[in-house]
């Protein structure tokens, strides 16, 4: 399997979505497959044509950036460096830590009709952030394996050297975090979980319909954006008055948060606050007790994301040798010790 990667929005400087790419193909090494990364780039830009155009060139096109302080000059050297470094995490990381799999682990293994039928002699495959989800519609040409295109909330993209496919992985990967962390979504009516939103931007949008799917009521909070209430989401939707009396584990992410630049107040009515953004300095923690709430980083949307990415559009045939969420996060923060320590 030949591979080209990208991320594409910006800011994108503080991405460590190649990070999690490069721990998640040493990962599938070892697991048997072959796989080669071909490219590697962030294209900080808000016209979503830029990263399209990265993909049609068999060679991307050459770029001026500065060395990265983590990922290099994106040679095929700084690349090869990468790897080792992701396949030397894994073998010093072989299981979770224990606070980051407070009940079972969470695998992303997908039914049968996620099999992709074509896999092209060279895939490019681009993660899509700020501002660039909603520039994409269903008058783009693309293939949508999901509502991302009529919620304006793309976050992935692959290209198989024929046809574009889309997906929004930000709501799956967030139900799967509430998951992880003992949501049940079987339940029903005031005792179902609550998604407490501020924001109503591509990620917003893309959650607010995974929640709703999987059963979930939102409480949306008033931000820069408004969710609205004409999405897939309208019947989850619960006024103010009636939050209250809703007695199901609540969730709270504000969405406006500033890219690379991570919220630190931890919201009271939430059982979990996570924050919606997450910056590539080093971290003591990214699960933080304060009683009986919890707080989570933004690595665990980074990370959730990314293995639905690989999950529902990148690779699904082998969705089942994918690691687990806990394992994942654990060995991104000892990929991160490897590359600042070099």
């Amino acid at each position: 399997m030949r591979i080209r990667y990208a991320v594409a929005g910006s800011p994108v400087e503080h991405s460590l979505s190649p990070a999690l790419f490069a721990l998640t193909v040493a990962h599938l090494e070892k697991a048997g497959l072959e796989m080669k990364v071909e490219e590697l780039d962030l294209i900080d830009t808000k016209d979503v044509m830029s990263p399209m155009a990265w993909a049609w060139v068999q060679k991307g096109i050459p770029s001026d950036k500065k060395e990265h302080p983590l990922y290099g000059d994106f040679s095929s050297e700084s690349i090869s460096k990468l790897i080792g470094f992701a396949r030397s995490a894994i073998l010093q990381v072989e299981a979770a830590d224990i606070d980051h799999v407070p009940h079972l682990e969470t695998l992303f293994n997908q039914e049968g009709e996620h099999l992709r039928k074509r896999r092209g002699e060279i895939e490019t495959w681009i993660s899509i952030t700020s501002p660039l989800k909603h520039l994409l519609n269903t008058r783009s040409g693309i293939h949508a394996l999901d509502g991302c295109l009529e919620n304006g909330a793309v976050n992935q993209l692959r290209w198989d050297g024929i046809n574009w496919y889309a997906v929004g992985t930000d709501g799956f990967g967030l139900v799967s975090i509430a998951q992880h962390f003992g949501f049940d979504f079987d339940l029903d009516g005031i005792d179902s979980p609550l998604l407490c939103m501020v924001g109503g931007g591509g990620s917003a949008r893309s959650c607010a319909a995974s929640w709703a799917e999987s059963g979930g009521k939102i409480w949306p909070i008033k931000g820069r954006r408004d969710l609205g209430t004409r999405g897939s989401w309208k019947n989850a939707i619960i006024a103010d008055e009636e939050v209250v009396g809703h007695l199901g584990m609540r969730l709270f992410v504000d969405f406006d948060t500033e890219a690379g630049k991570p919220s630190k107040s931890m919201h009271t009515i939430a059982d979990i606050q996570i924050s919606a953004s997450y910056s590539s300095e080093k971290v003591a923690r990214v699960v933080e007790h304060e009683g009986a709430r919890i707080q989570l980083d933004g690595r665990w949307l980074l990370a959730a994301q990314h293995l639905q990415a690989w999950s529902r559009i990148y690779s699904p045939e082998f969705a089942h040798l994918l690691p687990g969420l806990g394992l994942t996060m654990t060995r991104l923060i000892a990929l991160e010790k490897l590359i600042n320590s070099s």
